[in-house]
């Protein structure tokens, strides 16, 4: 079972993924792509909230 150090070591890299992908989504001219490429990093920021509610409870 994961403790609550590595839960929030994931959670810090998740954050920086998501961070990562809207920076790169800045870049591609396409809106559609960009619209594809937001929502995936919302999809990780919504797991890392999730995450961070897990993490509270233990």
């Amino acid at each position: 079972m994961a403790n609550k150090q590595q839960i929030q070591q994931c959670i810090t890299d998740c954050t920086a993924t998501a961070n990562m992908l809207r920076t790169a989504t800045n870049a591609i001219p396409k809106a559609s792509v960009r619209e594809m490429l937001t929502l995936g990093a919302g999809h990780i920021e919504m797991c890392i909230r999730q995450c961070e509610n897990a993490n509270m409870q233990q």
